[in-house]
């Protein structure tokens, strides 16, 4: 780990945490992935922060020119330094799989939303956004640190790797309304393609499709939305 923080690159072995808040959650969640942390002079929570870092073990340095250099332009004053981590088996009832998703506020946003609602993995589709780029971390508001995720090659390999699941496609024109498919009572994915193109027309023939109600005022919703949406229908929707 060099001394003086780079600017983050995909390559990279390691990424940050951008902001108190989820660098609070890399040192609750996964404190053996951080090497260290690091604040501006101006972080007025420093002795807290590094109170809760030396517990852990974590050196926590005052430095302002590293702070400055990998949090950008944004009011950034304290920076996690942690190792990327390696897939994970993903074990919930649940999984959200996102085909080709480019967007990493979406991609964290909808992280944050399965460590909300509880038991739910993730799975990414490639070519995607990365995973680990300080953007996507912080969209997440550190919730990456306590969500299941893996990153497959192509939606092939995940369905070898997870063959016995049902399988939810949602697609503008799919076959079933939200809340009018009955709720799966083993493991199931629900899946969601690009911000831009959604699920190429091939996922009519993968599964149940599903398609969320609108109005006309709109061509569709947002991908975290539309996640959101589908991941409480099925978790928490009461059937009559």
């Amino acid at each position: 780990m060099p001394e003086i923080l780079k600017r983050y690159r995909r390559e990279d072995p390691y990424s940050y945490t951008l902001g108190s808040f989820p660098t609070y959650e890399l040192l609750k969640a996964a404190p053996e992935r951080c090497e260290r942390i690091l604040y501006s002079p101006a972080y007025t929570g420093a002795k807290e922060l590094c109170a809760a870092a030396a517990e852990r073990g974590i050196p926590c340095l005052e430095d302002a020119k590293s702070v400055a250099r990998v949090g950008g332009k944004g009011n950034v004053y304290v920076v996690g330094v942690f190792r990327k981590g390696e897939d994970k088996p993903l074990v919930s009832r649940c999984h959200v799989v996102l085909v080709n998703p480019s967007d990493m506020g979406n991609i964290g946003t909808i992280l944050r939303t399965a460590a909300g609602l509880g038991e739910v993995d993730a799975a990414l589709i490639a070519p995607c956004a990365d995973l680990y780029d300080p953007k996507t971390v912080r969209a997440s508001m550190g919730a990456l640190f306590r969500v299941r995720t893996a990153v497959f090659e192509s939606f092939e390999a995940y369905r070898k790797a997870y063959p016995d699941r049902a399988l939810y496609p949602f697609m503008l024109e799919g076959s079933r309304l939200l809340g009018e498919t009955p709720k799966p009572e083993g493991s199931f994915s629900l899946i969601f393609g690009s911000e831009a193109s959604g699920l190429p027309p091939s996922f009519r023939e993968v599964g149940q499709t599903v398609r969320i109600p609108m109005t006309d005022q709109v061509d569709s919703y947002n991908l975290a939305v539309s996640a959101a949406l589908g991941l409480y229908s099925f978790l928490y929707r009461q059937d009559r």
